[in-house]
């Protein structure tokens, strides 16, 4: 309740300081305004501003790092038809049905954090996170509506809203929800994050002020399966049925997992001594020569797994403290300080930055709170609890040389030395070298990190499984190459990761000479533990490329991987995208892109999945068919809106019935209409 009020209270606000400085805003668009000409002489001279996106720029923190930079909105129409979080084209997922619900990574990707993590991640892709606000310079008020919608089966809305109260100080808010009903029983997802965000910026630029307040509330319900297991056989007549009529393992219509995480960050900066800029459309960049930065956060995470009904153990374990309720809480809270210096040392009077000294010394405090907990059914009664605080203090440090504008080389120290994580670490280094504008750059990388077992890994106790156990650290070294070439618009990547101390999920070893074949997996379907392999290695290679034929264009997406152990390490080989369209401008306004995206992945042992747990594991092991997965589009855009049409997997039943990327949840059959449409407002 307390955060609707405080979103009422915050947008009154905004509409009515909206009012209050109008005028300012619309007379002071940097030095040098704009002029219409027709207007001008309509008007009797008056100058008038047709504001546009370019006059709305944002940035991020990660863009606050070493300076003060903005960068335009997209308006463009590229990938705009790609809008869900799990179906990016270089970013696929496994998942257990449809958006909203648990996914992960299909292509291996590594976790480079360090110190303490709960481990709870398959609803991340639904969450915003503190780097993920964009905090705006709007000279005038920008509002952006954004609504996706396939029916009942799944939707999208958000809104954006920013301006300036005054020229150096800007506020906003975000509003997100997701809303998908998937295809077969119990697959809701029901996700709102919502924001409020402040950038504050001295008159002479020495000093800025980000504040932003994060809520995210993610619902997700849990059917544990279908009981079919092969509903995509050629025996089965179930295709192009209603499959809401689909038996499920997990019969309770309130099972599932509610992710709750609030976030409130205040990041100060102020820059001492010389102060250099570069020009840039509409605002400079700031370059300090000395900064001091302190930024403070506090984060409250909670996760939780509810169900009132038994079940037939096929998709959740027998339960321990109760045979049918299932309450199980894990939450923690981080008040989280940081100061940094920074010191750059560089040539007076140069429009491009060379021979460029830069240096970071910091230190980070992190301060926890833990708390699990097994309830009974009235919520407040615990068959177990544990409580913990701790704290880990971070050492942070980085340095840079730029010889040129065409290599520089860069080195980053995280080194946690108190504390309960004390030993965690992660160094790396980059280097980037400009060949020639023509023949492109290489990028030179490599990291190598000491990472402590997230906790859910060492210590877990619920209503269907609990471990206590004593991991060693998870080790990665990383060497990567990267070649790019913007004239060719084309792009290489090889990476090599070698990683000690692996840790993952499966199902307990056999016991009693007892085999390891189907009649075990589906004994012990879902009841997991954790478990370590001493070693594993992964050779990654991307390659992307952009081509035009005149109005036509293709933008493909090529990933190779190779690892020593495909049965605990489980991705694909090969995967692939493509996205090939036609760009014609209609009535000379009207632009318009009509294509289709197709994407495919070699068969590979799929993951199967947890529902008390929230995780997947490796389990069965079972190798699904795959067939390349089709979506056709049309989109367009005219002056301040993008719309798009869509059909997702339209080629559903000339190569296959269907497709599974999990262990027993199949994915959604096809949408036959996808509509969306993203509407800006700058006024």
């Amino acid at each position: 309740m307390y955060k609707s009020i405080a979103l009422f209270v915050f947008c009154f606000f905004l509409l009515g300081s909206g009012a209050l400085f109008a005028q300012d805003l619309k007379t002071t668009v940097n030095d040098n305004k704009l002029l219409d000409s027709l207007r001008k002489k309509e008007e009797s001279g008056k100058d008038s501003v047709i504001f546009t996106s370019r006059f709305i720029r944002y940035t991020t923190l990660k863009l606050t790092k070493d300076s003060i930079q903005t960068l335009p909105l997209d308006t463009t129409l590229a990938g705009f038809q790609n809008f869900s979080m799990i179906a990016q084209p270089r970013r696929p997922t496994v998942g257990t049905g449809n958006l909203g619900l648990s996914a992960m990574p299909m292509l291996f990707e590594p976790s480079k954090t360090i110190g303490f993590d709960a481990g709870f991640h398959t609803l991340d892709f639904y969450a915003i996170g503190q780097d993920d606000i964009k905090y705006y310079q709007a000279r005038t008020p920008y509002t952006n509506l954004y609504f996706i919608s396939a029916g009942e089966t799944e939707a999208i809305f958000k809104v954006t809203h920013s301006q300036n109260i005054k020229k150096n100080w800007n506020i906003g808010a975000n509003y997100n929800r997701i809303g998908a009903n998937g295809y077969y029983p119990r697959q809701r997802g029901d996700h709102l994050n919502a924001d409020l965000f402040s950038w504050y910026q001295s008159p002479n630029k020495r000093y800025n002020l980000w504040v932003a307040a994060i809520f995210n509330t993610l619902k997700a319900r849990e059917n544990g399966s279908i009981t079919n297991n092969n509903i995509f056989g050629s025996n089965n007549n179930s295709f192009g049925l209603d499959h809401l009529s689909e038996p499920v393992r997990l019969p309770d219509p309130g099972a599932g997992r509610i992710y709750r995480s609030n976030s409130f960050m205040i990041k100060q900066t102020y820059f001492v001594g010389r102060i250099d800029s570069l020009a840039q459309e509409i605002s400079d960049k700031i370059l300090p020569t000395n900064k001091i930065a302190y930024t403070f956060k506090y984060d409250q995470n909670a996760y939780v797994f509810e169900k009132k009904v038994a079940g037939d153990q096929t998709a959740v374990p027998t339960g321990i403290a109760d045979l049918s309720l299932t309450y199980d809480s894990t939450r923690y809270m981080n008040v989280q300080n940081e100061f940094m210096y920074s010191f750059f040392l560089r040539g007076k009077g140069n429009s491009i930055i060379k021979n460029e000294l830069k240096v970071d010394a910091g230190i980070r405090h992190d301060f926890y709170k833990y708390y699990q907990g097994v309830f009974y059914g009235d919520k407040i009664s615990t068959y177990y609890n544990y409580n913990s605080t701790f704290q880990n203090i971070t050492l942070l440090g980085n340095a840079g040389y730029r010889f040129s504008n065409r290599i520089d080389l860069n080195v980053d120290l995280q080194q946690i030395f108190q504390g309960r994580n004390s030993g965690d670490f992660l160094y790396e280094a980059k280097s980037n070298v400009l060949l020639s504008k023509s023949v492109g750059r290489i990028v030179l990388g490599g990291y190598f990190q000491n990472k402590s077992p997230e906790e859910v890994y060492i210590r877990y106790f619920g209503n269907h499984y609990n471990w206590k156990q004593d991991f060693n650290r998870t080790k990665t070294i990383n060497l990567s190459f990267k070649y790019l070439n913007d004239p060719l618009n084309f792009e290489a990547t090889a990476a090599y990761f070698r990683i000690s101390d692996y840790l993952y999920f499966t199902n307990p070893p056999p016991a009693n000479g007892e085999a390891l074949d189907s009649v075990f997996f589906a004994k012990n379907a879902n009841n997991i533990i954790p478990a370590q392999l001493s070693s594993i290695n992964l050779l990654k290679i991307t390659l992307g490329k952009k081509l035009k034929f005149g109005k036509f264009n293709l933008d493909s997406y090529l990933v190779y991987q190779k690892t020593d152990n495909p049965n605990i390490l489980r991705t694909p080989e090969l995967y692939a995208f493509a996205s090939l369209f036609l760009d014609h401008t209609f009535f000379k306004a009207l632009k318009t892109n009509v294509g289709f995206d197709v994407r495919y992945n070699t068969p590979y042992k799929n993951y199967s999945y947890s529902a008390p747990a929230g995780q997947f594991y490796v389990g069965e092991g079972t190798t699904f068919d795959s067939t390349p997965i089709l979506d056709v589009w049309v989109k367009a855009s005219l002056r301040k809106a993008n719309v798009f049409v869509k059909t997702d997997y339209a080629n559903q039943g000339l190569l296959s019935k269907g497709y599974y990327s999990v262990n027993r949840y199949p994915m959604m059959d096809r949408v036959l209409i996808k509509f969306g449409v993203s509407w800006s407002f700058y006024d």
